[in-house]
């Protein structure tokens, strides 16, 4: 069930934003398989685990009736990564995750930020949702930015895929306050 309330396709400064489909297979397989892409996502994966993501993204928008938006770079068509919110576990916890990844040619140019801010208020404004939640490795500099940015409020350490994470937290009330 797609939802109204979370739009299945978006512009935002020169990135499309749209649903996952079998037309990202291709990108998102190249994407797992390069270093830099994968380098803060526990490293380069199989065209499997693409195909996984892909299926798993799509049904998630299918199921919740919102989900990660897959990105494209309006100047030259390239894939540029994935960002959105999606339901999660985070340290034993159900919960709604923030979640973003941008390929290289695309970082740090303030993308993953304002995605971020578009996809918090619509999960707060349009689905009602209580909280989200954002999490990333300590060493993981462009992330924690976004983070700050965001104005999230870190919650606690925890290990997630085997690796250390950092746990933060944005409420409606915050949301509301800013």
């Amino acid at each position: 069930m797609l939802s109204k309330r979370y739009p299945t396709i978006i512009e935002i400064d020169g990135v499309l934003a749209d649903v996952p489909h079998d037309g990202y297979l291709g990108p998102v397989t190249k994407a797992f398989d390069d270093p830099a892409v994968m380098a803060t996502l526990g490293g380069a994966r199989s065209r499997d685990a693409a195909e996984s993501f892909v299926s798993r993204s799509r049904a998630h928008w299918r199921d919740a009736g919102f989900g990660l938006w897959f990105l494209r770079d309006m100047s030259d068509g390239g894939f540029a990564g994935w960002a959105g919110l999606r339901r999660c576990e985070a340290d034993g916890e159900r919960t709604v995750e923030l979640a973003y990844a941008l390929t290289p040619k695309l970082r740090c140019k303030g993308h993953a930020t304002r995605i971020g801010s578009l996809a918090l208020q619509l999960g707060f404004d349009n689905l009602g949702l209580p909280e989200v939640v954002a999490f990333t490795t300590p060493e993981n500099a462009h992330s924690l930015s976004v983070i700050d940015r965001l104005e999230f409020e870190r919650d606690r350490d925890f290990e997630h895929g085997g690796r250390p994470h950092v746990l933060y937290r944005r409420t409606e009330a915050m949301h509301r306050a800013h």
